[in-house]
């Protein structure tokens, strides 16, 4: 029966595909708006300023005001008539690890995204995703939805990972410009948090906002991958200040709980199943623009978990710096090259693993990014050393 379910939300999800595409193949956010991808993206799908206050003021360009279900298509779709509604078919024809084999994964994600104003001040994003590890079982990676009084005061409920508030790329999976996730959003250091990692899905009660330049927001959350939020506990905060468009400094600081009591602990060997384990996040985190289209980002963070069986903890360091370059013309993104270097602890900083990634994007049209990448991993103890070659085509229409 779960099969049959799971197949028929698969042909649910692909017939929304084909019937919810614009017919100049457009993402629906630009196509509303009427411009390109540029305007909000310094890289698609990282966010420069434009797009962080369109975010921030609930999918709305900063001064307008929408009526309270558009039809900014001018079509007939019933469901585009409410909110815009985005798909995406992620393919990699090419996948190359040496601790396995050559993949060919022709269709490796389809993606559906429902997102935008519900009413006045009330706006909302949905996700599905189907991969091809999960044997393409539809499921809702990302659900929240938001009330806004105005871009400095927001509520937001959401089933989202931790920073799915922030409008800023350094810590969130969702924007990242590599194949690969940087260690500070990828790794579960010494697991206290679930066993988990801040790209995992959470569920959150939030508060955020922008005054000025300043951004902060504030979550109640659940344990990571812990559907019910059961015995939540944990607090995430962020703050960022843009000293001007191009220069961007900020941390963020998270400390919560992983309980006997919760989805944390209820089976032998889960992580808090022997106690209850306290963890902390704190990290430092830097943004830079030239004027000639170069990004760079970097970020430091502090992990600290109890140990199993709640005697002692232990800390752990990560790093990651990034830079990216946008070779444009008329305006438009043509190429991007890509570096990023990275550097973590585990087992209290007993091991060290570093991480060069090197990658470029080929942008065929503002919304079809051929990419190239390859990583080399150089690992201590339970770590091998590791490198991949892989090569991914996004479409999003």
């Amino acid at each position: 029966m779960k099969n049959l379910v799971n197949r028929y939300s698969f042909v649910v999800g692909l017939f929304l595909l084909m019937f919810t595409t614009s017919s100049q193949a457009i993402p629906a956010f630009a196509e509303r708006e009427n411009i390109n991808c540029n305007s909000c993206h310094s890289a698609v799908p990282a966010l420069n300023g434009i797009g962080r206050n369109y975010k921030l003021q609930g999918y709305v360009m900063p001064g307008q005001q929408r009526p309270a279900r558009p039809n900014p298509r001018g079509n007939s779709n019933v469901l585009e008539s409410i909110l815009p509604i985005s798909a995406g078919i992620i393919a990699r024809p090419f996948d190359k690890k040496d601790s396995g084999e050559t993949k060919v994964r022709a269709i490796h994600e389809i993606e559906l995204m429902v997102a935008g104003q519900i009413a006045q001040g009330f706006s909302g994003f949905i996700e599905l995703e189907a991969e091809d590890e999960d044997d393409f079982d539809v499921k809702a990676s990302i659900i929240q939805g938001t009330f806004s009084l105005n871009s400095a005061l927001n509520f937001q409920v959401s089933r989202a990972p931790s920073f799915y508030f922030d409008p800023y790329n350094s810590y969130t999976n969702s924007r990242r410009v590599t194949i690969n996730r940087n260690s500070v959003i990828d790794q579960s250091f010494g697991g206290a948090d679930n066993d988990s990692s801040l790209r995992r899905l959470r569920q959150n009660l939030t508060v955020f906002g922008k005054a000025n330049n300043f951004f902060y927001g504030l979550s109640f959350s659940g344990v990571a991958n812990d559907n019910e939020g059961e015995d939540a506990s944990t607090v995430i905060s962020r703050v960022a200040y843009e000293f001007n468009p191009n220069f961007i400094l900020g941390g963020m600081y998270i400390n919560g709980s992983c309980s006997m009591q919760s989805a944390g602990g209820k089976n032998i060997g889960d992580p808090c199943f022997l106690a209850d384990r306290d963890y902390s996040r704190a990290a430092l985190d830097v943004e830079w623009v030239s004027l000639n289209n170069l990004i760079i980002n970097a970020v430091f963070m502090r992990s600290n978990d109890d140990l199993i069986g709640g005697n002692g903890e232990e800390a752990n360091d990560s790093f990651y710096i990034q830079g990216f370059y946008n070779l444009q013309r008329e305006g438009r993104t043509l190429v991007t090259p890509i570096a990023r270097y990275d550097s973590y602890e585990i087992s209290n900083g007993l091991y060290q693993i570093d991480a060069i990634t090197l990658g470029v994007s080929h942008y065929i049209r503002q919304n079809i990014n051929l990419r190239g990448e390859f990583s080399d991993l150089s690992g201590e103890g339970p770590i091998a050393d590791d490198n991949r070659f892989t090569i991914q085509v996004d479409a999003f229409f």
